[in-house]
Parts: structure tokens; sequence; C-alpha cells
């Protein structure tokens, strides 16, 4: 039986552990906290460790929507770089709070909470034919939280330099400051200390486009989509530049660098723009006109399945005003998964966005076409930006343990090939 879980958008967090020091207005500087056990683990499970981050203290005075906030990015390894090993993540969480480092604020400040690694250099050491964007995570509004499935997690290189980006959004208070900052956890197992061997997952993802440029048609293919009509607004005189969500390089084939960490709102609500390799070019991150909007997108290039495999985990990433994101299978005429939202009860926000969960998992077919269907309804007399992204993780069914030897020997010679830090002379200038 596959289960179907929905997470709560507003967590009620404890005190949390020790952090940096107090100030008035704290330095804007990120804070490592080494990786600790989260809690002794039984007799027959591994130890969960625990990586802490705080992300810098963020002065909010005005209106930010969607990716016009003040943001940061800080990076950082799990464990021990110069003494690689494997270990699988299981599990990662971000929450508000307030300059303290402790106090729980409102999830309300969120833009997004973003976790990559360099896909190069992963596949370089993991090998396979997978096309990677490097993005692990994202949790944005009404998810907070995410955990594997028993058993499962997504296998890494401790000597992987991890990229934490964080960015604060403020859709409510128009008068008045408030400083903030991101408590962030990655949670871990160490494959050393595994007595059952874990089930890999792997990054994938699915997401809606507008047509801004070019004949209709489906990304990257040749024909348009029947019935869909993608060039149904002007697509131009919005600027809100910058924008969260999913890293769009890498995908099919096409070089789509230079657009930042974009989440993805068609009039294009942003300088996030990008082509297909076939003369049409796309947004991810567009205007929603006041009233309802459903967007279909075929995402079969977007995802890039290298094989048949399972879906075990589903992380959805939308903005206010969504109602459903839909997952369909065009050629078997299913749905894969669907998943619902809702509003925050006071003033503009979500407070809770379904995602999915199951050991079991869904099975998704290479050689089958895929869609993704949003629906929002625009209760304001305003335009509004939108987004609507399907992190998939999927079952790795060519997965292999690294050579760590070889990843060894690999560091070593990086390490040589590092230019020595210029001397200087000591003399006054």
């Amino acid at each position: 039986m596959i289960s179907r879980h929905f997470v709560a958008g507003l967590l009620a967090i404890g005190a949390l552990g020790a952090c940096s020091k107090k100030e008035t207005r704290p330095a804007p500087v990120s804070s490592e906290i080494a990786a600790a056990p989260t809690a002794a683990a039984a007799a027959d499970e591994p130890t969960v460790y625990t990586k802490e981050m705080l992300a810098p203290v963020y002065h909010v005075d005005k209106i930010y929507k969607s990716m016009t906030g003040p943001q940061s990015t800080s990076e950082f390894f799990l464990v021990d770089a110069k003494n690689p090993e494997l270990v699988w993540i299981v599990g990662f969480e971000a929450i508000m709070v307030e300059p303290d480092g402790k106090t729980q604020a409102s999830q309300e400040w969120m833009c997004h909470t973003n976790l990559d690694i360099d896909p190069t250099l992963h596949n370089r050491a993991f090998g396979g034919s997978k096309r990677l964007s490097g993005r692990l995570f994202t949790l944005s509004q009404g998810q907070y939280r995410i955990d594997m499935p028993k058993g499962y997690g997504i296998p890494i290189l401790s000597s992987e330099l991890m990229s934490l980006n964080t960015q604060v959004l403020n859709l409510n208070m128009d008068k008045g400051e408030k400083d903030v900052r991101h408590r962030v956890y990655v949670r871990f197992v160490r494959d050393v200390e595994l007595k059952q061997a874990y089930k890999p997952l792997f990054p994938a993802a699915a997401y809606g486009l507008k047509l801004l440029r070019g004949t209709d048609g489906v990304f990257g293919g040749e024909e348009a989509m029947p019935g869909h009509d993608m060039s149904q607004h002007d697509m131009s005189g919005h600027d809100m530049s910058g924008h969260e969500g999913h890293d769009m390089s890498n995908m099919s084939g096409h070089d789509m660098s230079g657009h930042g960490a974009s989440c993805l709102p068609g009039q294009n609500a942003s300088t996030n723009e990008f082509a297909d390799g076939k003369g049409r070019a796309f947004t991810g991150h567009w205007v929603v006109k006041p009233g309802r909007e459903e967007n279909h997108t075929r995402v079969t290039n977007i995802m890039d399945l290298p094989f048949d495999t399972t879906m075990h985990y589903v992380a959805v990433h939308l903005h206010p005003f969504a109602e459903s994101l839909e997952l369909k299978d065009v050629t078997a005429g299913t749905t894969v998964y669907k998943a619902g939202t809702q509003q925050a009860g006071k003033g503009i926000g979500l407070a809770r966005v379904d995602f999915f969960s199951s050991p079991e998992g869904v099975p998704l077919y290479k050689d089958h076409e895929y869609e993704i269907v949003s629906i929002y309804n625009n209760t304001t007399g305003k335009d509004q930006d939108s987004m609507a992204v399907m992190n998939l993780y999927l079952l790795d069914k060519e997965f292999t343990k690294p050579d760590m030897e070889k990843v060894k020997a690999q560091l070593k010679e990086a390490e040589k090939a590092k230019p020595e830090p210029e001397k200087k002379s000591g003399k006054l200038m």
C-alpha cells in the first residue's frame, strides 16, 4: 500500500541548541555547527547525525516578493573532507528563528532554503548515466522538513562540498522592521555503520513552464501540445529579478547556465529565461492574472529519466494562491501524484503543501510521456507570481559504491594542483 503523508506548514519546534553569540544586530555571517548524533539509535538502527547551520541575520523592512528579499550562500562539508567516506542523506529541515538563533519565528518569512552539490564532481565519483542538476533539496512555504522513507537515502561523499542558499520573503508586513534567520538541519547516516544496506535515491524534477517566444510546442520537442495554447499571454513587462526553487542547468542536455538558483512565474515574472534548443524561450516563473489558471507542461524531457525506476518521495514547491500540482502519466492516462495546498489563515502565504512518501514506490517509465498540471486561483485584484515544481526522489538502479582509494587519490591530486598562496614581502606600502 502506497502511503501519502501531509505536513503541517507551521511546525511546533522547541528550543534549539547552542549557537553564535548574541548581539543587538548579529553580524551577517553564517554559523556552522559540527555534525553530531541526533539521538541514541536503536540496536538495529544506524545512528542519525545532524549537521546544523545558521544563516546570516536578514533585515526585513519592506515587502519582498518571491526571490527579491535578502539572501546568501555558504559552503560546508558534512564531515571530515580530508578523510572521505560514503554517507547517506536522510533528511533536511529549515525553520525561521529570531537573531538569537534559538527562538522560533513565523515561517512566513521563508522564501526558500536550497541545498546543492557540484553535479560534475558527484558524477565523476559515482558514475552512471544520470544527468543531475546539483540541486538536492528545496524547502519553501508549506513544507519545512523532508524525511526520506526508512532505509532510503541520497548517497554522497563526505568530501563533496555542499552549498546552502537561504532567502527571506515578506508578503504581508508593509510597515515596521523584522530581523530573522534560517536554522538548517541536514540529517545523514554513515555507510560504515550500516548493518543493512540503504537503498539509493537520486533527485530529478518536473516543473511548469510558460512559453515566452517561439512556436507553441513541448519543451525540447518538435510537436505542439495538443489542446494547450502556451502563448496565451503577452510575456513582457514585469521585473522581479532573481528567483528560487530548482536549478535549471544541465537539464535534457541543454545549456541553461547563468540563471542562478532559480525556483521556477506566460508573462515573465522575472529575468528567468532559457531556451530548449528548438527556437523557443521559456520561463518557469510566470505571472498569474486575477482569477483561476490551469497550466499544462509536458515534462518528459525535463525529467530525463535514464531508465525505468520507482518514485519514493516528492517535495512540492508552489507559491501562494496555488491549489494543486499534478504529475500525470500521459501514456498510461493516469495520475502519478497530485499535491494539494492550504492557504494561510491570515494574509498571503501557504500554510501547507502536500508531499508524497512511499517505501514501496510508484513506477516511472523511461519511454512514457509525462506532464504536470498546476492550478492557481488568484483571489486578489493584482497580478501574482507563480511557480510549479515537483522535486522527485527516484530509485537509482545503477548505483555502485565509489572506489574510496581512487577518491582519495583524486583528492590528493587536486590538492597538489592548487596554486601556492602568494608570498608577501612584509614591506609597508
